[in-house]
């Protein structure tokens, strides 16, 4: 019951959110919206879907190379965007990076190298998602009206931790101290893991990991002109440096492992963003437009299980 509960919290988070919000909705207004969707900024968001994946394959394969692992960058690419499909109906991107590892593993012959590229890719891009949320609401803090400023602190915050969670792993000294207060049992085969993973992670060099995050930030970037799209398909009157301010405490929100894929909490950043900026109909267009951004990822995600398909009937052949 223990392994299950956490997921039936999750599960009751999510449908109490979703139920809070999509009660709001005015069915007329969703109606209107349908009919008058501008279709352009939907294939531009489907365009810069698969830009990002190969810039998130490209910044995989920069550190898998710093670690003397050469993988062919297509099938960090194909793999990523199996990942994807496993990401959008597992219960969280667990799901997606447990097939990553498994997948490069197997070609690797070194799983926790591969843990290790994993993880530092993981938080090299939301370590550029946190820092992007901090420059740009500083940069345009006066359009933002005072009562909103304190969710702006949320970006700075998050960045302040994954700095610590960089720091400890860079030092190494601190993990290890830690390890003796494992039970015996377990402590010889983890402190063997840890350090494989910590040896992986001293692979990467400063200039490695300069250009991850740089890549990271090109991604963030292309994130905030795929929300964008939402708007622009929805005719929000949002500017788009308005979206360089909110998207950022968005992909925070939805990233928090409080719900199951962020659905609530993905709603919950919209109708907060939309509220900021000065939409009256902010608590309609939020779940609408949180809505409208999971339909696009969902038919991205379709594409990735394809491949997933494809891969599995050629290799039974």
């Amino acid at each position: 019951m223990k392994k299950y509960l956490k997921q039936i919290i999750k599960l009751a988070i999510t449908i109490a959110l979703l139920t809070y919000f999509y009660s709001k909705i005015e069915l007329g207004a969703v109606k209107q919206h349908i009919f008058n969707l501008q279709l352009w900024p939907l294939v531009l968001f489907f365009v810069i879907c698969v830009g990002n994946m190969c810039l998130s394959s490209l910044r995989w394969k920069l550190l898998l190379d710093a670690d003397g692992l050469i993988i062919p960058f297509r099938k960090l690419f194909v793999s990523h965007w199996i990942a994807s499909f496993f990401n959008f109906f597992a219960p969280s991107n667990i799901g997606g990076d447990a097939y990553r590892i498994t997948d490069i593993a197997i070609k690797s012959g070194k799983p926790v190298n591969t843990v290790a590229s994993v993880f530092i890719d993981r938080l090299s891009g939301f370590i550029a998602m946190s820092l992007v949320g901090t420059i740009f609401p500083l940069c345009g803090l006066r359009s933002v009206p005072q009562e909103h400023w304190w969710k702006l602190c949320i970006p700075f915050c998050f960045f302040c931790c994954l700095l610590l969670v960089l720091f400890l792993i860079k030092q190494q000294r601190l993990l290890r101290w830690l390890m003796r207060f494992m039970p015996k049992v377990i402590r010889g085969k983890v402190e063997k893991l840890l350090d494989t993973f910590l040896q992986s992670t001293q692979a990467y060099k400063p200039v490695v990991m300069w250009r991850c995050i740089g890549l990271s930030l090109l991604f963030q970037f292309f994130i905030i002109v795929a929300v964008w799209c939402i708007g622009q398909s929805m005719s929000l009157q949002i500017s788009f440096f308005d979206y360089c301010i909110f998207t950022p405490l968005i992909c925070i929100l939805e990233s928090l492992p409080t719900s199951i894929n962020g659905m609530g909490m993905r709603d919950a950043g919209y109708v907060m963003f939309f509220t900021a900026v000065g939409i009256t109909t902010a608590q309609t267009d939020g779940p609408l437009a949180a809505l409208l951004y999971v339909t696009m990822t969902l038919l991205y995600a379709f594409t990735g299980g394809l491949l997933f398909l494809r891969r599995t009937i050629s290799k039974k052949s």
